[in-house]
């Protein structure tokens, strides 16, 4: 299955995460965090665990980047 074709079909996981269907940055970053897991050996059981911890690891360091910023108008 190519890229493409992987990121335009919803997995039956996203479905069950509504939050992450919606968001297709989070979906391409699953996909590819599965990618590169497969490629180093880690067991399919594990993917979409390793693929939640790191979105959610990516979500929450995005929402801690936007604490800091500080507007001066």
């Amino acid at each position: 299955m190519s890229l493409d074709a992987a990121a335009l079909k919803k997995s039956a996981n996203d479905t069950i995460h509504g939050a992450l269907a919606s968001d297709p940055a989070a979906s391409l970053l699953k996909h590819a965090v599965k990618i590169w897991a497969r490629d180093h050996g880690v067991a399919e059981n594990d993917l979409c665990g390793l693929s939640e911890m790191v979105v959610n690891f990516a979500k929450s360091a995005i929402r801690d980047c936007e604490r800091k910023i500080h507007v001066v108008a």
